[in-house]
C-alpha cells in the first residue's frame, strides 16, 4: 500500500511540475505555491488564462480579467444582481458606479471608478472608454462584495498596462488546440467520452489517474467515460503536450454496438 501511495504522490508531483513549467516558469517555489492556492480558492483556470501570475519590479502579482470576477460572482449562491451607472460632464465621461447586490446583505457593495484615475492612453480606452471604465467599477464592487473569494486579486482592467499578460506573437498551435479541447469539454453537458488509445505511456498514466480520480470509468481499452463534465483539465498538461493532442476527445455518447 505504501508503495502505491508513493507512486501516486510522485505522479502528482510530476504533473504539478509540468504545469508549473507551462504556466508559471518565472516563479520561485513560494510564489508558485501562492499562485496555486489562489487558483484553488477561486476556481479560476490558469491553463485557459482565466488567471495568470506575473512579476513586475521583482514582485509577484496575480491577475485575472473581469470575466473571471463575473464568473465567481454569478456562481455564488448569495449573488443577487448588478447595477452600473455613469456620470458625465457634457460629453466627457467622469465616472462609473457599480453596485453588487447580495441576498444576505441589506446594502449593496459599491465601486466607483473615475476616468481621471483609471483612464489609460491606449487604443482600447480611446475607442471604448465607457466599456473599460465599467469594467473597473465592476472589479471594485465585485471584490468588495466577495472579499473572501477575491481579496488580494485584481483584474487587468484596473491595473497599469505592465500587468497585462505578455503576448509572444502567434499562439503555438499545440497550446491553441489544447485550449480548444479544454473549452469543448468544459462546455459539454452530460457524459463525456475520452479516447486515450493513442497516448504514449507516461501521458496516458497521468491522464488515466486524473480521469479515475474524477469519477470516470474505463469502458474499453484506454477509453473512459465520465458521468459529468470536468471543470478543470490542468492535470492533462504533460512534458510533451503534442503527444496528448493525438488523442481523440469525443464528446458524443459511445455506440453500444461497438
Amino acid at each position: 500500500m505504501n508503495d502505491i501511495v508513493k507512486k501516486l504522490e510522485n505522479k502528482a508531483l510530476q504533473m504539478l511540475e509540468a504545469l508549473r513549467k507551462t504556466i508559471a516558469p518565472d516563479l520561485n517555489d513560494g510564489e508558485f505555491n501562492l499562485f496555486a492556492e489562489t487558483c484553488k480558492a477561486t476556481g479560476l483556470n490558469p491553463v485557459t488564462k482565466e488567471v495568470w501570475a506575473i512579476k513586475a519590479g521583482g514582485r509577484l502579482q496575480i491577475m485575472t480579467g473581469i470575466n473571471g470576477f463575473l464568473r465567481i460572482a454569478n456562481s455564488h449562491p448569495a449573488f443577487d444582481g448588478i447595477e452600473v451607472e455613469f456620470e458625465r460632464d457634457g460629453k466627457n465621461l467622469v465616472s462609473a458606479t457599480a453596485k453588487v447586490h447580495r441576498k444576505d446583505r441589506k446594502f449593496p457593495a459599491v465601486g466607483v471608478a473615475y476616468m481621471s484615475e483609471y483612464g489609460k492612453p491606449s487604443p482600447i480606452w480611446k475607442q471604448m472608454p465607457s466599456v473599460m471604465l465599467r469594467k473597473c467599477a465592476l472589479s471594485l464592487a465585485i471584490r468588495e462584495a466577495f472579499i473572501q473569494e477575491l481579496g488580494g486579486l485584481y483584474t487587468v482592467e484596473e491595473m497599469p498596462s505592465q500587468f497585462e499578460p505578455q503576448s509572444a506573437g502567434p499562439v503555438d498551435p499545440v497550446v491553441e488546440k489544447l485550449q480548444e479541447v479544454i473549452q469543448q469539454v468544459e462546455e459539454s453537458k452530460g457524459p463525456v467520452l475520452y479516447d486515450l488509445r493513442e497516448l504514449a505511456e507516461e501521458p496516458y498514466i497521468k491522464s488515466e489517474a486524473y480521469l479515475r480520480n474524477n469519477g470516470a470509468e474505463e469502458i474499453g481499452y484506454r477509453v473512459f467515460k465520465s458521468p459529468r463534465k470536468l471543470n478543470k483539465l490542468s492535470s492533462f498538461i504533460t512534458d510533451k503536450p503534442e503527444e496528448l493532442l493525438k488523442a481523440n476527445f469525443d464528446l458524443e455518447e459511445p455506440n453500444d454496438g461497438e
